[in-house]
């Protein structure tokens, strides 16, 4: 039985995991927000987890069971047998907490990709705060110092911040010889080097995902911002949200890299989640606008579609959630239907051992 079969199988046995005995849906909290409206949403629950986490227990129709089977099974997938973190927010208390030998809920863990998801939030705080106009506007207004290194009438001088954001910007590094470029000592300036490769394609015409471009939405907000984008990212996002764990990779110029290098703890990869659940929502202080959350995730349901820095979820999309993603089976999955939050985090497990056993072969 192929694994494709397997995963739908699951998927849909995964289903019950949040449906009752009843045979009805659970309870879906009514609307906190228009998603395109100025209304905030309002304090439902009365749990901001800055501090701590409240505690619940979980319900018969939320198996930790089922959460294990389906998430190690979406691990499995992403590249990673490993399941090392498992956390599950309902109505905004911590309902299941599990961690493998050697982690805990302080100990923080390499998210990867996930990184471009915080990358993303923090263009919509940027917008939201009126340093950036909106998505549509060019990458080029914010790097004057390329405007006579792009011929007039090329493509790249269409590209907007949306592309970057959908990973249809044209960009993509091929070459060793581009990445060392990127990565080296002398680099002065990580976010100007990623935007001025050569272009593959015209914005908007192809979708080529790519940890580089990432780096250049870093910098324009740090360009917009006027502030160091660790300062700004600590200021404006983390601290808010009681998020201390984290330690972010850099570029040789102190510019962090967009598409990966966060670590962070389980706990506080919920938060983030958390947020998003409320639409940018936390506490007493909108962080960012209610309509960057609506359209974060993709507005295609097709399998693997991929939206503002954000998935919708591969196994089961008439769930209607989706999530950050990194590789070997790190996950922020937000349910707004169900007011629930999943975080899962994980390694190459086995998968390491049988390959490593596989090339072995034919050495």
């Amino acid at each position: 039985m192929s694994t494709q079969i397997i995963a739908w199988i699951l998927s849909f046995l995964s289903f019950f995991m949040v449906w009752n005995s009843s045979g009805q849906p659970n309870s879906i909290p009514e609307t906190r927000v228009s998603p395109f409206g100025d209304e905030l949403p309002p304090d439902k629950y009365k749990l901001w987890p800055t501090e701590e986490f409240a505690l619940g227990s979980p319900r018969h129709c939320l198996s930790p069971k089922a959460f294990e089977a389906f998430y190690a099974l979406k691990g499995i997938i992403d590249g990673g047998s490993k399941t090392e973190g498992l956390l599950v927010l309902h109505k905004g208390r911590l309902i299941y907490e599990n961690y493998a030998e050697g982690w805990d809920k302080d100990t923080p863990h390499w998210v990867a990709s996930v990184t471009k998801s915080v990358t993303a939030t923090l263009v919509g705080i940027a917008i939201y705060e009126g340093h950036i106009g909106s998505i549509k506007d060019k990458v080029l207004d914010y790097f004057p110092e390329a405007e006579d290194l792009i011929p007039a009438g090329d493509s790249k001088r269409d590209m907007t911040i949306e592309h970057l954001l959908t990973m249809t910007s044209g960009l993509w590094m091929e070459t060793q010889e581009e990445w060392d470029g990127f990565f080296a000592e002398d680099q002065t300036d990580s976010a100007l080097y990623a935007f001025l490769l050569p272009q593959k394609a015209a914005p908007g015409e192809t979708y080529y995902y790519d940890s580089a471009v990432s780096s250049i939405l870093l910098g324009i907000v740090a360009q917009a911002a006027k502030r160091d984008l660790l300062e700004y990212a600590w200021d404006r996002l983390f601290t808010p949200l009681g998020i201390s764990s984290v330690v972010w990779d850099t570029a040789a110029d102190g510019l962090p890299f967009g598409g990966f290098g966060i670590e962070m703890t389980p706990r506080d990869m919920l938060r983030l989640g958390y947020l998003y659940l409320n639409y940018g929502r936390w506490d007493d202080r909108q962080i960012f606008d209610p309509v960057w959350a609506a359209q974060a995730g993709p507005r295609a349901m097709s399998t693997r579609a991929y939206g503002h820095s954000f998935w919708n979820n591969e196994l089961l999309p008439f769930f209607g959630f989706y999530e950050a993603d990194g590789m070997y089976g790190q996950f922020i999955s937000i349910y707004p239907k169900w007011d629930l939050v999943v975080v899962r985090t994980g390694d190459r497990g086995q998968l390491e051992e049988i390959w490593d056993g596989v090339l072995g072969l034919f050495q």
